[in-house]
């Protein structure tokens, strides 16, 4: 099957895990036969405007990772600052995208486009869609749905207009899925992980990989990974750790990732005095990621929304028992989960007693390890996810095949 993929979620040199979720599905479809060529849509700022600040963070034009065999093409746009732009980021950006991909239609004669994320990826899907005359299938994610989409009338109305106007419709998460119902006549297909289980693995023997990551032997890790901004909850956890600090002394916490919080987060550490017991590591490779995981005792996300995390799902794979907030797909994927404790957001009480009751107790935490993996198991792998993707995709395809062969018929 040829697949045009429109993702600007896809790992890059200043961000490796940026979007790594995305390239490890669309790799795993590669995996089963089909040929995918990757468009990645970048924001691209004219030099005239880098003077200002907040053009200036909105430049992504560094270069994309080489993810397996995934040929990808990078097309910048203009696209400037400000969520009001989501309603026009998609025009935008088909615009940008639109005669590269004509050109690349003609070689590989794609039989559906396959967009991650509606804003801006689904909606320049069904445009594109429209134009090469494809059909247009979307993966929402979570923020598309409960965060962008919802930020004023006209981007829930584009929100609307663009789910309608799919020929498939696909939702990270049950939560997702809901806010796509609202909208849509048809049933979303709902899927969860891309998870490789092999990287993604608990180990005996945590010294090692301790040892390699300059982490000590002594103490009870408490590992949060992900962006570095206030929506994911980093405030909350750091008061909760800090809390859990007066009675536990033999803990760490170590965050992983960057992000616009980074500075803040590090002057607050000193402000706290406990510099010694967290630990900022910033960004991760994508293949050292599992690592930390393994190195780490327990897991924790506080954020205020999602969809459905991936990286809860790696810390399940890894066998870490897991903290999270009860938001977006968390409840309905691992809410019955023995391996999971879900918690109120921005609920620091809740969140401090929580990990101290995981810090207090290893065989209360190896229990729900053995229990997250389990959960990992059934339902989060690449392989299981990809081929209900790709079977999804292709019967979209064949429907529009069929249509365009009935309307032939009539003319």
């Amino acid at each position: 099957m040829n697949i045009l993929a429109i993702s600007h979620l896809f790992p890059h040199i200043k961000e490796p895990r940026y979007g790594i979720f995305a390239a490890r599905q669309l790799s795993g479809l590669r995996r089963l036969g089909a040929d995918i060529t990757v468009i990645v849509p970048r924001v691209w700022c004219p030099a005239v405007l880098r003077h200002f600040e907040k053009w200036r963070e909105h430049d992504h034009t560094t270069s994309l990772c080489k993810f397996e065999d995934l040929e990808t093409i990078a097309i910048p746009y203009i696209r400037p600052p400000g969520n009001w732009y989501n309603r026009w980021a998609g025009l935008a950006a088909f615009l940008a995208m639109k005669k590269k991909a004509e050109q690349l239609h003609r070689q590989h004669k794609f039989e559906i486009i396959y967009a991650t994320d509606i804003f801006p990826d689904g909606d320049a899907a069904v445009r594109l869609g429209r134009y090469l005359h494809v059909p247009a299938a979307c993966l929402a994610i979570g923020v598309d749905v409960n965060v962008t989409a919802r930020s004023s009338k006209r981007i829930y109305r584009r929100f609307a207009q663009v789910t309608t106007s799919l020929d498939g419709i696909l939702a990270c998460g049950q939560s997702v899925a809901e806010g796509i119902r609202a909208v849509a006549s048809e049933e979303p297909l709902c899927v969860y992980g891309v998870l490789d289980l092999e990287e993604f693995s608990p180990v005996q023997d945590k010294k090692p990989v301790r040892t390699e990551l300059g982490l000590p032997f002594d103490r009870t890790i408490v590992l949060y990974a992900g962006y570095l901004a206030r929506r994911k909850g980093v405030y909350e956890l750091l008061d909760a750790f800090d809390g859990v600090c007066s009675t536990h002394r033999d803990v760490m916490l170590v965050m992983c990732g960057g992000g616009s919080e980074q500075s803040e987060l590090k002057r607050l550490v000193q402000n706290k005095g406990i510099e010694g017991i967290v630990r900022l590591v910033g960004e991760v490779e994508p293949e050292q990621m599992s690592k930390w995981m393994q190195a780490s005792d327990l897991f924790v996300l506080a954020s205020h929304t999602e969809g459905m995390p991936n990286v809860v799902m790696e810390a399940m794979a890894s066998g870490l028992a897991v903290i999270a907030t009860s938001v977006g797909g968390l409840p309905a994927a691992i809410g019955d989960c023995e391996g999971a404790i879900l918690i109120p957001p921005k609920d620091i009480e809740a969140l401090q007693k929580a990990i101290a009751d995981l810090v207090s107790c290893r065989e209360f935490r190896e229990r729900m390890g053995a229990a997250g993996r389990k959960r990992a198991e059934e339902k989060f792998s690449v392989d299981r996810n990809a081929h209900a993707i790709l079977n999804y995709l292709e019967k979209v395809a064949a429907k529009n095949r069929s249509w365009r062969a009935k309307g032939a018929t009539v003319e």
